[in-house]
């Protein structure tokens, strides 16, 4: 998860990976304080854990909206085959089924995203 620092100077945002999904989680093996670099004015910054933030991955957006827009296509190509090899209506509703899955593939990526970045932000420690 990327997580999100505003340089007290210049207000710019620097960003850093970790693998911990609540602030309490992070204090607890990283340390109340995180030593961060501003990228912008080189300044060297002591963060509270309570400073930091999460953000919505822009590569989770991505993937899924890269699959939704290919996924589609493919499913749209491929019913009328599917649905002329074994005919009847139960072809047709499951052909009508599979159109479904890009879009339950991409609400459910952004939502546990959301529900991620939501976790993180929601928890506080206290000083």
């Amino acid at each position: 998860m990327k997580l999100f620092a505003k340089c007290p100077k210049c207000k710019h945002e620097t960003s850093f990976s970790s693998n911990y999904k609540t602030r309490v989680e992070y204090a607890m093996y990283e340390g109340k304080t995180k030593n961060l670099v501003c990228d912008n004015c080189s300044i060297k910054n002591s963060f509270k854990v309570n400073d930091l933030f999460a953000k919505e991955s822009k590569l989770a957006v991505l993937m899924a909206g890269l699959l939704f827009l290919i996924g589609t296509p493919i499913l749209i190509y491929y019913l009328p085959i599917l649905i002329l090899k074994y005919g009847g209506i139960y072809a047709s509703l499951g052909a009508a089924g599979l159109l479904l899955i890009p879009g339950i593939v991409y609400s459910t990526t952004l939502k546990e995203d959301r529900i991620r970045v939501n976790t993180f932000n929601r928890g506080w420690i206290k000083d």
